[in-house]
C-alpha cells in the first residue's frame, strides 16, 4: 500500500523578506546593468561592462535563488491556500528559467568580447539583456506580492 500526501509550495514570507532585504548588492547590480544598457559607450567598453556585470549578476542570482528556495519556499500539505500555493509554484519556477537565460547572456557577452565586438550582435545582446532585466524585475515584483499576500493571511 502506498500512501501519498499532496503538497503545495507556499511562501515563508518572513524569511523571503529577510533574504531580499539582506542583499542590496543584488539589486544594485540589476540597476547598474540597466544603466550600462542605456549608456552611450564605445562598443568595446559596453561589451566589457556587460560581460563583467552579467557574470557578477549570475553569481549573485545563484546565491539569491538558492537562499530563496531553501528558506523562502516550503512544501506543505495541500490544504494550504490554493491561490497562493499556485502562485508560489509559478513564481518559484521562474528561478531556473531566469538563471539559465542569464547564463546564456553572460556566455554570449564573453564570446562577443573575446571574438571581437560586432556592433549588430552587440545591439541584439543589449536588447536581450534589457528584456531579461525587465523579466527579472517582474519576477521580483511577483515575489514581493506573494510576501504581502502571505502576511495579510496571518
Amino acid at each position: 500500500m502506498v500512501v501519498t500526501t499532496k503538497s503545495t509550495i507556499v511562501v515563508n514570507a518572513a524569511f523571503l523578506r529577510e533574504i531580499k532585504d539582506s542583499n542590496p548588492e543584488f539589486y544594485e547590480t540589476i540597476d547598474r546593468l540597466r544603466h550600462v544598457c542605456e549608456a552611450d559607450d564605445s562598443p568595446a567598453r559596453l561589451c566589457r561592462n556587460l560581460t563583467r556585470l552579467l557574470n557578477q549578476l549570475r553569481e549573485q542570482l545563484a546565491l539569491q535563488f538558492s537562499l530563496e528556495e531553501s528558506y523562502g519556499y516550503l512544501a506543505v500539505p495541500s490544504h494550504a491556500d490554493g491561490f497562493l500555493g499556485e502562485m508560489a509554484v509559478v513564481v518559484q519556477a521562474h528561478h531556473g528559467m531566469l538563471y539559465m537565460h542569464l547564463s546564456d547572456l553572460a556566455e554570449q557577452a564573453e564570446e562577443l568580447q573575446y571574438r571581437g565586438v560586432e556592433p549588430r550582435q552587440l545591439r541584439v545582446l543589449v536588447e536581450s539583456v534589457c528584456e531579461f532585466e525587465f523579466r527579472l524585475r517582474e519576477h521580483e515584483r511577483a515575489e514581493n506580492e506573494l510576501i504581502e499576500r502571505s502576511f495579510r493571511l496571518f
